[in-house]
């Protein structure tokens, strides 16, 4: 049997393993609260593996191996703070989400956003988290054409039709029980990739000082953290927003925080996540490194991992390492699809529009939304920019400009007005996109940035001064609603 087929004949094992848990769990969606949140229904590892990765996404494996190919160790502290998100996310904003979710009934994190800072604040963010989630889809969709293409040999548009058709299906039929299931497995499959291709490539190398050793001999400017043609600033800008900044710019992952009403199952969460993500983010560092070695004049970046798993495992192992690259790529769809659906029919098409919105009409309409976004998705990766990362990172910045500080501050400062947070979230996510139109006026790219300070370091910071300042002059939130979200058992006094 050639290699090819075993790849196809392992990946499509896989598909069917997805599909089957779609039409598995299609069966407990009786309510909206079902379909989107699967509320109190999934257990710690679960919320915990949904959580990371969603957060993680194809990036993590293709983006980040391919990254520090390019850009050597000047891109190891975005790796290093990846590892760490889990802890920001959990610690400054999950206890809180959950609590204040619970009290309000709130189905998405726009419903949170609206009961603190008002309709205008519930829609624009819905609005905004819609628009940047379509680049963040075509990434994935890129980075699954990529790989198919270069170790199966099928062609590009076949993978991304293929692929784009068969998540939308099973988060279509399956919901948040479909999605975050699913998510565990890939998850799963995510670690245990790491754990078998590493220790092969490393072997290979001649251990973690043979490659660098390697490495610094063909490329010594990448072989130091200032080296890679980045400034100092650049580097410090990537820890940020590869850590803190996963607060704002991953409300897919944080939404995993509303699927239960009890905080103790978020602690219980965390441990695993911290565990999921450590594994996978040593590993694609470690590969990175090795990749620098083994393949110096590559000449697409993304290609990197892919050649580690064609040219150092065997068709099985590396249908599996391929199958657990996948499961990155689809666990950031179908999280954010379905996402982008709650958001729709809860703040758009229920609230703003007034349309019907019992039960059976959320799921139906909601299902129209997958389709319609998947299909934008996958028109869109049929001919996207080269690197999947900076596709990624787009999206990514522009969410985390708008909403790090409006939903961080917002859940455990009483001060904040609904005027401020409505204006913080506008202020954030137009500088953001006026700061990446300055650095590709530039640059030519959407890698290089003005002073090397990230877009959404500087949407973040614009959007924190326009929240206090706005708040300091505008009225507050009225106090029946502050009681209710700052109950005294769950926030200091001098909050």
């Amino acid at each position: 049997m050639s290699s090819t087929i075993q790849y196809i004949l392992i990946i499509c094992v896989y598909f069917a393993a997805m599909l089957g848990i779609g039409l598995f769990f299609s069966k407990r969606n009786n309510t909206k609260s079902d379909y989107f949140l699967a509320k109190d229904k999934l257990p710690p590892a679960v919320i915990a593996f949904s959580f990371s990765a969603t957060q993680m996404s194809g990036s993590s494996y293709l983006g980040c191996v391919g990254t520090m190919h390019s850009l050597g160790l000047a891109y190891a502290p975005v790796s290093i703070t990846s590892a760490a998100a889990p802890w920001f996310c959990y610690v400054l904003v999950g206890d809180r989400v959950c609590r204040i979710s619970s009290r309000l009934k709130c189905m998405t994190l726009s419903d949170l956003f609206e009961e603190r800072f008002g309709k205008r604040a519930g829609l624009a963010s819905s609005l905004i988290m819609i628009v940047a989630i379509v680049p963040v889809l075509t990434a994935q969709l890129k980075a699954a054409g990529t790989a198919f293409e270069t170790i199966i040999g099928i062609p590009y548009l076949t993978t991304i039709l293929v692929f784009g058709v068969i998540v939308i299906i099973y988060t279509l039929v399956g919901g948040m029980f479909a999605v975050a299931w699913t998510d565990m497995i890939q998850g799963v499959l995510m670690m245990l990739g790491m754990v078998m291709l590493v220790p092969i490539v490393l072997g290979a190398t001649g251990g973690i000082s043979g490659a660098y050793a390697s490495f610094t001999t063909n490329n010594p400017t990448m072989a130091t953290f200032d080296g890679g043609g980045k400034p100092l600033l650049w580097i410090i800008s990537g820890f940020l927003v590869y850590g803190f900044y996963q607060i704002g710019g991953q409300p897919a992952a944080i939404t995993r925080f509303q699927t239960t009403t009890q905080p103790e199952k978020l602690k219980k969460s965390l441990v695993w996540s911290v565990l999921f993500q450590s594994v996978v983010y040593i590993g694609v560092s470690t590969l990175g490194i090795c990749s620098m070695a083994l393949f110096p004049d590559l000449a697409a970046p993304d290609m990197a991992l892919p050649n580690l798993i064609s040219h150092f495992l065997p068709p099985l192992l590396g249908g599996v390492v391929l199958a657990a690259a996948l499961g990155a790529m689809m666990s950031t769809i179908d999280s954010v699809l379905l996402m982008a659906s709650s958001l729709f029919v809860n703040n758009i098409w229920g609230k703003a529009l007034r349309k019907p919105n019992d039960d059976k009409a959320a799921i139906h309409v909601g299902r129209i939304v997958v389709i319609i976004l998947g299909l934008l998705g996958t028109l869109f990766a049929i001919k996207p920019p080269d690197a999947i990362l900076w596709l990624v990172t787009m999206g990514f910045s522009l969410m985390a400009g708008a909403f790090t500080f409006p939903l961080l501050l917002g859940v455990w400062m009483k001060g904040l007005t609904p005027a401020g947070g409505f204006w913080g979230m506008i202020a954030g996510a137009a500088s953001t996109v006026i700061w990446y139109v300055i650095g590709y006026s530039m640059y030519g790219n959407l890698n290089d940035f003005v002073g090397g300070i990230w877009p959404a370091v500087v949407g973040s910071l614009v959007s924190l001064v326009v929240l206090l300042a706005v708040s300091k002059f505008t009225a507050p939130l009225e106090q029946e609603k502050l009681d209710i979200l700052f109950e005294e058992a769950d926030v200091p006094s001098n909050a």
